[in-house]
Formats: C-alpha cells, sequence, structure tokens
C-alpha cells in the first residue's frame, strides 16, 4: 500500500514592522531637507530653522524628552510662554514661532510619525498696530553724517543707506544684490531675489548714481560683476544682523528720537510714505515695493497726508471759541 506523501505547509514569516525614528534631531533634519527639496525659500527655510532650534533648546533646558510623539499641547503652550516672560518676546514674535513650527508637526502627521498634533489647538494672538514713524529729512542727514567714509564698512554702510532710501527695497534685497544688477545707464536695479520669488525692477534715484559708482571704483576694483554689491571684509554676503547692529549704533550716535526704530525697514517706510507724499500713486508704489496687493501699500496712505491734521487745526472746536 502506497504511503500519502506528507504536505508540508511552509511557516508563515512576519514582516517585521518598519521602525519610525522619532528622535527630533532626526526629525528636525529631515523636515528641513523637505524643505529645500520642495525649494522653499532660503529665509523661510531659516525662519524654520531658527525657531525649531529654540523649541529643542527650550526642551533640553526643561529635561523633556526629545521624542517628537511625547511632545505634547502643553510642552508648546510652556515654551511660548517661556519666549513671553523669560525672554520678554512680544506677540509678533511669538507669532512667527507659531507659525514656523507648526508645519514641523504637520509634516510629521503626514508621515505617520505622531498621531496627535500638539498645536491643533494653538492659534496666533492679536498684535498690536503700531504707528509707523518715519525718519524725518533732519533725521536722514544726521543718519548720512554717521559712517565713517574714510573706511571700507563705512563707506558700503552710507551707499546702503542711500540705495534703501532710493528704492524702499527689503534689506534682504539689498544684500542679494550683485555689482551687475545695478543699470546705471538706465538708472534702474534688478532685484532677482525677491520674498514672493518675483523679480522685479526698480528706479534708482539719480543723485546716488556718482556715489555709487565712486564706491564700486574705490571698495570694489577687483570684483567680479556677479559678486555682491555690499560685502564684508572677507568679500561675502553681508550678514543681516551686521547691518541691524549697525544702524542702531548709527541711530544712537545721531541722537534719534528713541520712538523710532532705526532700521533698515524704516528706510523702507521712510521711502514709502514720501513717495506719495510727492504725488506718486499707491499702484506703482505696490510695485516699487514688491507687495502682492494694493491693500499692503495702503496703510502708508494715512501717514503720508497732512490733510487731516490741517483739516483738525482749520475747525478745532476750541481754537475756535473766544474767551
Amino acid at each position: 500500500m502506497a504511503r500519502k506523501s506528507a504536505i508540508v505547509t511552509p511557516a508563515k514569516r512576519k514582516s517585521r514592522k518598519i521602525i519610525v525614528p522619532t528622535d527630533y534631531s532626526i526629525q528636525f533634519d529631515d523636515y528641513l531637507n523637505h524643505c529645500e527639496e520642495r525649494n522653499l525659500t532660503q529665509g523661510t527655510v531659516e525662519g524654520y530653522r531658527f525657531y525649531l532650534g529654540y523649541l529643542k533648546r527650550y526642551l533640553e533646558e526643561n529635561q523633556h524628552s526629545l521624542l517628537v510623539n511625547e511632545i505634547v499641547e502643553r510642552d508648546i503652550r510652556g515654551f511660548l510662554t517661556y519666549m513671553r516672560k523669560a525672554k520678554d518676546n512680544n506677540q509678533a514674535t511669538l507669532n512667527s514661532a507659531i507659525a514656523s513650527i507648526r508645519p514641523f508637526f504637520n509634516y510629521l502627521i503626514e508621515q505617520d510619525v505622531i498621531k496627535d498634533h500638539p498645536m491643533a489647538r494653538i492659534k496666533k494672538g492679536k498684535v498690536d498696530q503700531k504707528p509707523i514713524i518715519p525718519f524725518s529729512s533732519e533725521d536722514i542727514q544726521n543718519l548720512l553724517k554717521q559712517p565713517d567714509k574714510s573706511r571700507h564698512a563705512g563707506y558700503r554702510d552710507y551707499c546702503m543707506m542711500l540705495m534703501l532710501l532710493s528704492t524702499g527695497m527689503r534689506i534682504s534685497e539689498c544684500l542679494n544684490l550683485t555689482i551687475s544688477d545695478v543699470d546705471f545707464k538706465n538708472n534702474r536695479i534688478l532685484i532677482r531675489e525677491s520674498k514672493n520669488r518675483t523679480p522685479r525692477i526698480v528706479g534708482m534715484a539719480k543723485k546716488i548714481k556718482p556715489e555709487l559708482q565712486r564706491f564700486i571704483r574705490l571698495c570694489l576694483s577687483n570684483a567680479k560683476p556677479f559678486d555682491f554689491l555690499f560685502q564684508n571684509h572677507d568679500s561675502k554676503k553681508l550678514a543681516d544682523n551686521t547691518i541691524q547692529a549697525n544702524f542702531r549704533e548709527y541711530g544712537k550716535q545721531a541722537n534719534i528720537d528713541p520712538r523710532i526704530r532705526v532700521s533698515p525697514h524704516t528706510f523702507r517706510h521712510t521711502y514709502a510714505i514720501n513717495y506719495l507724499k510727492n504725488g506718486g500713486s499707491t499702484a506703482s508704489l505696490r510695485e516699487q515695493l514688491g507687495h502682492r496687493t494694493i491693500e499692503t501699500v495702503e496703510k502708508y496712505l494715512y501717514w503720508s497726508s497732512d490733510d487731516k491734521l490741517e483739516e483738525f487745526q482749520k475747525y478745532s472746536p476750541l481754537d475756535n471759541m473766544e474767551f
């Protein structure tokens, strides 16, 4: 009698479960690589890097776990409270932190690294609107006297002030300018790297043309056309915080009203307000400043018009009363 052959059933092998690393540093690096793959602007990526690094240091200092799946809403709220109370950061800075950290946890949710979003119920706070106080003509004259034009750095800063007053460009746009971006023949400047990633051409005041040409001749004699126009001592791109610090110091030396923030952005405000005062339209100002919507530049209308003050002085009830 033939023996039945035994049927061998292969044992089922269990597939190994993929272990997703939840270490903050690993996910932090992966996220920044993800941002670069998406071709986000350098400013955006640097903002993410700064605030995520800020959060990491806070967690470390408080001996908190650096596993992203163990970060909860209370930890984020604690961090924001720390920023406000211990570091005296204002609401605008807190909002920037929220805007920079939230996408990181969005990414972790999308990648199935975490299940619960620690910022799901965290909202930005309202920011008090501060008055836009521009420089007066006297302020400008005093500020322009401060840089030591016999030194490379001083002459550079002086020319940067002229550039900002001439064009209203952002400091980041100014620092990215190359020598070839300045068209002296047609008195215009090509801004290749703008905040909204849309290149634009801006007009340049004729008054600064000879000063810029002299600056290039004296301070950039060995530079090539695509080298940065405003360089540091190593002939490399100048850091934003260097200029911010220099301008603050010039403001102190010039005894500028402490209510006025002496910064590159105030030069931009001053340009915009005076542009409208001189009869320029909001539409052309929008293009010059590189804003996407007309509403963004309308905030300058109030500060560029003296009509309301003149009307108040004319019709003031008290001034029209006899005592």
